[in-house]
């Protein structure tokens, strides 16, 4: 390479949250010499921070973090994390007879993993167009990045022969809902509430939009911290329904399950994904639940009815206005539309992963599109592409179409890291004769 030349790595991935730490450890462990560095766009690890609230715990057991599944004897365990925080820590973990951490201590044992690859990350890092470089003899062989650092605002282009995109779901803002100052979705909660609600003793009147396990911690959160605050929770259906984690259900999350997945038809794929939606996406930890209704219970029997459940309602508008929010909701029962008035409105209505990818604009007539709205992705990860088109792109959290539900979800990570690791290195082995 000469000087002045962008850089050339074997790997280059967008986000080094968990998706793209695991696929870090899954190369520091094959043991094949391949280069990989890793672009995010914040400051520093941060795993959903605007979430992080006190005693919150995961829906998944501990076993499930960055590598045990694949290889429980690794040093980046939760248990060698937990061994590793000083003495008496891992015991006092194990007394509390509990497979369930809370999100709190999981973040820091994510963020201890990401700090022992600190010299591959760059973070402050923003990118901002990827395209095909044409190789001498045909086709394309690399891809150019460009990016800019956040903080400086300089610009700078690296050259890959694999990218990894991994950066998160998008926060889905319903149709019709302004973002501002008093509506935010709820992956800023904590933020929000800190800058604007500093006062927790005052009487706030808080409107939470969504069913799920954000909705359900938000709610408990504000329920804590503000005890005098009134609290409207809007939901689309009749109640909150519970997470569907019972034993044959949670098969869907055995290794094997996106291999017999990935060979199913689309028609019966989306028929899963319809039937077992709540083994994933719309429930509740079926601890909170019981706590949330007695936390209603109590309310009404002392006669204070602070909180309210409108069930039923869709939101159709909201806005921030005067110094609060206003929302509008289709009633699905009787067909009228309401207006709540409130001083915020918190937006726990979920993440989307967006096809086709902004960033791949260049790239796209490269790449195969299964459905208008979704990649054609195989087997490994890949997004299929042209005979002629080498790089290989792989995407992690968009392929739950196609390889079922712990696509989106931390259940099976190690393992497909693992399986996209074993990919690039057969592939790198196949270019070499």
């Amino acid at each position: 390479m000469l000087p002045g030349e962008p850089e050339i790595h074997d790997i280059v991935g967008i986000g080094f949250g968990p998706s793209n730490l695991a696929v870090a450890i899954a190369l520091e462990e094959c043991d094949q010499p391949l280069d990989a560095v890793f672009l995010d766009r914040k400051p520093g690890f941060a795993w959903h921070p605007g979430l992080m609230f006190p005693g919150a715990e995961m829906q998944v057991s501990f076993t499930k973090d960055l590598i045990t599944m694949r290889n429980p004897r690794s040093r980046y365990t939760f248990l060698n994390y937990l061994s590793e925080q000083g003495p008496g820590r891992l015991g006092k973990f194990i007394n509390l007879r509990t497979f369930y951490p809370t999100r709190v201590e999981f973040n820091d044992y994510y963020a201890w993993a990401a700090a022992q690859f600190d010299k591959q990350v760059r973070w402050n890092t923003e990118v901002l167009d990827v395209t095909p470089v044409p190789a001498e003899c045909g086709g394309t062989e690399l891809l150019r990045l460009v990016s800019r650092d956040r903080s400086t605002g300089e610009t700078s282009a690296i050259l890959t022969r694999n990218l990894l995109i991994a950066p998160g779901g998008t926060p889905h803002v319903p149709d019709g809902a302004e973002l501002g100052e008093r509506v935010f979705h709820a992956s800023e909660t904590r933020e929000r509430l800190a800058r604007t609600f500093d006062d927790r003793s005052a009487p706030h009147h808080f409107n939470i939009v969504g069913s799920g396990q954000t909705s359900a911690d938000v709610f408990m959160h504000v329920r804590r911290t503000y005890p005098n605050a009134r609290i409207t929770t809007n939901i689309r259906g009749f109640a909150m329904r519970p997470e569907d984690d019972t034993h044959f259900v949670n098969e869907l999350f055995l290794p094997e399950f996106p291999d017999w997945f990935h060979r199913q038809d689309s028609e019966f794929r989306q028929k899963i994904i319809d039937d077992y939606g709540l083994a994933a996406h719309t429930g509740v930890s079926y601890d909170v639940i019981p706590q949330i209704y007695r936390e209603y219970y109590e309310d009404q029997s002392a006669g204070i009815d602070s909180l309210a459940l409108h069930r039923f309602t869709e939101l159709v508008g909201a806005r921030s206005d005067d110094g609060g929010a206003v929302a509008t909701y289709f009633h699905l029962d009787s067909g009228e539309t309401s207006q709540v008035e409130s001083d915020a409105v918190v937006l726990a209505t979920g993440y989307r992963y967006p096809m086709p990818i902004p960033a791949l604009a260049a790239v796209d007539e490269h790449l195969r599109m299964e459905t208008p709205q979704r990649y054609a992705i195989r087997r490994d990860y890949a997004i299929e592409s042209a005979e002629d088109f080498m790089p290989r792109i792989y995407l992690q959290g968009y392929a739950e179409a196609t390889h079922g539900f712990s696509e989106v979800l931390l259940s099976l990570m190690p393992l497909r890291a693992a399986e996209i690791v074993q990919s690039i290195t057969e592939n790198a082995s196949v270019e070499s004769r």
